[in-house]
C-alpha cells in the first residue's frame, strides 16, 4: 500500500505535464456511452498476460513511470491482496456501462445550465484503499480509485465508519460529478469563514439543481443529521456571530466545521449529537435565501463574490 500511494502520487504529476495539451473529447447527444472516455486501467493491468505487459506501457505511458521497474509492477501485480481487491472492485463494477451512462447523463444536465465545458478523460485504478485520493483530478485526467467504493467490506475494517458509509457505489457517480462541478466554481481569494461556507453553499446547491442526488448523499450526510440542522440552524448561526466567527481566517474553523468529520466542534456538550459539517448546511441555507430573493440562473450564481451574496442573502434563520 504505501508504495502504491507514492506510485499514485507520482502519476498525477506526470499526467498534469503530459495531459494538459489533450483536446476535448467530442459529445454525442444520441448516445450517452460515448458522453465521455473511460479506460479501466486496473482492469488492463490485473487481466493483462504479465509478460505482454511492454505493450501495456507503451499504449499507456503515462501510467507508467520510468522510475519504476518491471519488478516493482510485478510485484503489485502477484500481491495476494491487491489481487483480492481487484476481484472485489470487479464484482462491484461488473456492469460498468450503466455508470458510465448516469456520469454522462449528469454531464449533459450540468452543461444545460453552465455551458459546455472541458470533459476530462477518466482513468479507473486500485490505489490501495486509500480514500484520501479516492478522486484525483489533472488537467485533463480524472482518476478514480474504484477499490474505494466496494461498500461493506473487509478491508475498511479500519476504516472510520463516518467514512466507510459513503465508500459504497452508490457515491461513485456523486463523486464524480462533484468533482466537475467543482472544478467550474471558483474558490475564493480571501480565506474567511464566511466565503469559504458559501463556496461550499455554491456546490451544494448546484448539485441539488442540477442533478437527482439527494441532499444527504450531496453533503454526505444521513436524515438524522438533516433533522439535527434544521432543528438547530438559528442556534448554530448565532454561535458564529457570538463568537466573531463569520468574518474570521482562523483555517482551523475548517476542520471544526466544514470538514468531514464524526460532528461537528462547537467545544460544547452538544458536539456529540451535532451533525458534521454544519459549516457547509449553513453555507447552503445563505445561497438558498439569496436565490429566493434574486433568483438569479445558475451560472450567475457561482461566480458571484460570497461576500456580496452573503450581504444581500439578508440570511436570518427562525429561532
Amino acid at each position: 500500500m504505501f508504495f502504491f500511494k507514492h506510485y499514485f502520487s507520482f502519476i498525477f504529476l506526470v499526467s498534469i505535464l503530459i495531459f494538459c495539451s489533450c483536446k476535448n473529447i467530442k459529445n454525442e447527444d444520441n448516445d450517452y456511452t460515448k458522453e465521455i472516455e473511460v479506460i479501466r486501467f486496473e482492469k488492463l493491468f490485473f487481466e493483462y498476460d504479465f509478460d505482454s505487459i511492454s505493450s501495456l506501457k507503451k499504449k499507456f505511458p503515462y501510467l507508467f513511470p520510468d522510475q519504476f521497474t518491471i519488478e516493482d509492477w510485478m510485484s503489485i501485480y502477484n500481491d495476494t491482496l491487491r489481487r483480492d481487491i481487484f476481484k472485489k472492485s470487479e464484482q462491484v463494477f461488473k456492469n460498468f456501462n450503466s455508470y458510465k451512462i448516469e456520469i454522462s447523463k449528469n454531464i449533459k444536465q450540468i452543461q444545460s445550465k453552465f455551458g459546455s465545458f472541458y470533459i476530462p478523460k477518466i482513468i479507473t485504478i486500485n490505489n490501495g484503499i486509500d480514500y484520501n485520493y479516492n478522486i484525483v483530478r489533472s488537467d485533463s485526467l480524472l482518476f478514480v480509485s474504484t477499490d474505494c467504493y466496494l461498500g461493506n467490506n473487509i478491508h475498511y475494517e479500519s476504516i472510520p465508519n463516518y467514512i466507510s458509509t459513503k465508500m459504497n457505489a452508490d457515491y461513485f457517480v456523486k463523486d464524480i460529478i462533484q468533482s466537475l462541478i467543482e472544478d467550474l466554481i471558483k474558490y475564493p481569494n480571501d480565506r474567511r469563514f464566511i466565503s469559504k461556507i458559501i463556496y461550499n453553499g455554491k456546490i451544494i446547491y448546484s448539485m441539488e439543481k442540477m442533478t437527482d442526488f439527494g441532499l444527504e448523499k450531496i453533503i454526505g450526510i444521513n436524515q438524522e443529521n438533516i433533522n439535527w440542522l434544521t432543528e438547530n440552524e438559528y442556534e448554530m448561526w448565532e454561535y458564529f456571530v457570538k463568537n466573531n466567527l463569520i468574518f474570521s481566517t482562523d483555517i482551523s474553523l475548517d476542520k471544526r466545521f466544514i470538514h468531514d468529520a464524526p460532528y461537528s466542534k462547537f467545544g460544547l456538550s452538544i458536539d456529540l449529537e451535532s451533525s458534521p459539517m454544519v459549516g457547509k448546511w449553513i453555507g447552503y441555507n445563505i445561497v438558498k435565501s439569496y436565490q429566493k430573493k434574486y433568483n438569479v440562473e445558475l451560472k450567475n450564481l457561482v461566480t458571484m463574490n460570497e461576500y456580496d451574496l452573503y450581504l444581500k442573502s439578508n440570511y436570518s434563520p427562525r429561532k
